[in-house]
């Protein structure tokens, strides 16, 4: 029998844990009188200088540890990861609800923690989070937070969300903007149902809370092969994309004149199925959105334009592949046209056909192994691929299919390499492998 709090799972060997005789198994149950829930609640009230532990030693018996601590004073301990709050939506457009059989297992998981939003930058609708969340939230500063809004009209989000009653989101917004809390927000634009003057709304709503709002980020629907959307949602086409450039263009002039800044920010995929290019980096401001798809073509380019400018001229030998997204295919073979020009050496690239997903998913982020490896069947590869960093999951580097970099390797017959989280990393490894 338990009171809750966190189990700590390891004590470094001579940390101030190890001092005070903390032990793998115990619970800490309060810090300062303060209920301990998750890891992020202990960071925050370890903050003080005099700290009183409420700890529950694995055989059920309770004590108070007394530490006194400096700015520079780490506690040593590894604890259990918080259980994940899940969504309790029926969104119309769920891409979880899309997903074929045989993708990874942890992509099934529909979250909607605010915990991971502040941690990671993951989305959340703010719909399950209850008024003593939103307390936490203020208290403990957990900001910024990312928050899917797709309409602020009541009877709208309801329907994209699926859910029977209006959710007061207005009201959870203006509370945590009050509270000192930044929020980037989300708009899932879906032809025919959002956009608009219900996106027009939406738009200037968040806008009043500026810069309680800093950003929103507008980005196309995703539609794949499975789930029942495909059959209720026209997808995003060439057209559409230049009438949203349009539309926004002036929006973000009006922001520009206010604010300095462009506040509301088209995906890049509106500009490449528009074949606009990209918008220069100041555009972007501070690239706040860039893990959402909003910047990262113009961020690629110019880093890849300083890379190629900053580097000697020494040939690279050996030949080798590139895989990538439909969609950023173009961009990335000119790219490497110049990478081939200034290092003479011969990188190839090839585009990806999502078959996994359906031919509608053009972002390398969710390519497939299988579908990598249809791709380059027949092909003449060189000595080595290199596959995006984006379509593998972070810590364990699986791709969606549950394939992995080795199994690729094996499959194709040749060293398999992730590009990199950078430019520069993905610079440091091509002068790597391709010179032997």
């Amino acid at each position: 029998m338990t009171d809750k709090g966190i189990r700590i799972l390891e004590v470094e060997a001579g940390s101030a844990a190890d001092e005070i005789g903390l032990r793998s198994g115990d619970r800490i149950l309060e810090i300062n009188g303060h209920a301990v829930v998750d890891e992020l609640a202990a960071r925050f009230y370890l903050c003080e200088e005099s700290v009183d532990l409420l700890v529950q030693r694995s055989g059920g018996v309770k004590e108070h540890l007394e530490i006194q601590r400096s700015e520079d004073t780490e506690l040593g301990i590894i604890v259990e990861e918080f259980r994940t709050k899940t969504c309790n939506n029926a969104c119309l457009f769920c891409f979880v609800d899309q997903l074929p059989p045989g993708v990874r297992s942890s992509l099934r998981v529909k979250d909607d923690d605010y915990r991971l939003s502040f941690l990671h930058g993951n989305y959340i609708t703010l719909t399950n989070i209850t008024a003593r969340d939103l307390d936490r939230i203020i208290e403990q500063r957990l900001s910024p937070l990312f928050v899917s809004i797709h309409a602020t009209d009541p009877q709208l989000r309801k329907t994209l969300l699926g859910r029977k009653k209006a959710d007061r989101l207005k009201t959870k917004l203006r509370k945590l903007v009050r509270g000192g809390i930044r929020i980037h927000a989300q708009i899932v634009l879906i032809p025919g149902i959002n956009d608009g003057k219900n996106l027009e709304k939406t738009v200037w709503d968040l806008y009043e809370l500026y810069p309680g709002i800093q950003s929103i980020a507008i980005v196309p629907i995703g539609l794949s092969d499975y789930g029942a959307p495909k059959d209720r949602f026209n997808p995003v086409t060439s057209a559409y994309s230049r009438a949203i450039i349009r539309t926004a263009e002036a929006w973000q002039k009006n922001f520009q004149e206010k604010t300095g800044r462009a506040f509301a920010y088209l995906a890049d995929e509106f500009y490449i199925q528009a074949g606009i290019e990209v918008p220069e980096a100041s555009h972007y401001d501070d690239f706040s959105q860039i893990e959402d798809g909003i910047g990262m073509v113009r961020d690629f380019l110019d880093e890849f334009r300083n890379e190629l400018d900053k580097r000697p001229t020494a040939r690279i030998t050996r030949p080798g592949t590139l895989v990538t997204g439909k969609i950023f295919f173009p961009t990335l073979k000119r790219c490497m046209r110049q990478f081939n020009d200034a290092y003479g050496c011969n990188i190839r690239v090839f585009a990806a056909e999502n078959v996994f997903l359906g031919s509608n998913i053009t972002v390398a982020g969710l390519l497939a192994g299988k579908d990598i490896i249809a791709s380059l069947k027949g092909k003449k590869l060189g000595d080595f691929l290199i596959i995006p960093n984006e379509c593998l999951s972070r810590g364990d580097g699986i791709l969606l299919d549950d394939m992995t970099i080795e199994d690729l390797a094996q499959k194709l017959g040749i060293p398999v390499y992730a590009g990199g989280r950078t430019v520069r990393d993905f610079f440091n490894l091509l002068f790597k492998i391709g010179r032997g």
